[in-house]
């Protein structure tokens, strides 16, 4: 047998090669301020559209009521179901069920159409923060469902602050009984200081989040989640430009609704 045999599956690697330059210096985003030029506490461009999205309004699968979301390069749509019959025929009070998604497309962590840990654990999230405006009393034996997608995200806490603004939105859209519209926002802090909306490059580049979902004409807060160690202090001033951020955003969206009714 011959030794000369070649191998014509491998295929052989350079006869030259060079060593790859590795880069140890972190960009930071807040260099020379912020990449879009918004100030610290502001938040991005909000675009919002209630209603059917397509000719199909009056078919049978059609939702109860449905939202576009846009806050900056954050896209959302959120369609809601009922109220229609629940689980439970004897129940006095209604149910509020969230279900959530990244598209594949989305963001760069998600890999594939199906859902993860990390999609159930926000759909939680956006329970919890619109069921105690819903006046869940007046549906008996009944539920009503939202169904979130994000199309395209840009930071996951302004994400799901956005999906939250989009349920709101689409609820009203849908003509459930609401003691108050809930408006959220989300923080980061780097360094010192606290920065707005953060996109997912400033996220990565900072040492903690927040996120405050709020119903402002009944100044009370409905949930509240926080990612990192902060000084009660600085928590309180967060949690209060949050607040002001809230309104701003509430504002927005009841500005919004009252235009389609006229």
């Amino acid at each position: 047998m011959s030794h000369n045999v070649v191998d014509r599956r491998r295929i052989n690697g350079p006869q030259r090669s060079v060593e790859p330059v590795y880069t140890t210096k972190v960009l930071d985003p807040f260099a020379t301020g912020r990449l879009d030029e918004r100030a610290l506490d502001q938040v991005r461009p909000i675009f919002i559209k209630t209603g059917p999205l397509d000719a199909q309004s009056l078919s049978a699968a059609a939702p109860s009521g449905s939202a576009y979301y846009e806050q900056g390069k954050i896209r959302v749509s959120c369609a809601i179901y009922g109220p229609r019959q629940g689980r439970k025929s004897n129940a006095r009070m209604g149910s509020f069920d969230c279900d959530f998604k990244y598209a594949p497309f989305s963001c760069s962590w998600k890999r594939s159409h199906m859902k993860t840990s990390d999609e159930k654990e926000i759909a939680l999230m956006l329970e919890h923060s619109i069921a105690p405006a819903i006046r869940l009393e007046s549906y008996p034996k009944a539920s009503i469902d939202a169904f979130v997608t994000v199309i395209e995200s840009d930071g996951k806490a302004a994400t799901i602050a956005a999906a939250i603004n989009c349920i709101s939105a689409a609820l009203a859209d849908a003509g459930i009984e609401l003691y108050d519209s809930v408006a959220a926002c989300s923080m980061a802090l780097h360094g010192e200081q606290w920065v707005s909306d953060c996109s997912q490059a400033e996220e990565n580049a900072s040492t903690c989040s927040l996120l405050v979902a709020r119903m402002p004409s009944a100044d009370e807060i409905t949930y509240l989640l926080q990612h990192g160690k902060t000084t009660p202090e600085q928590t309180q001033q967060a949690i209060q430009t949050c607040a002001n951020d809230c309104t701003r955003v509430y504002a927005v969206i009841c500005r919004y609704l009252q235009a389609t009714l006229e």
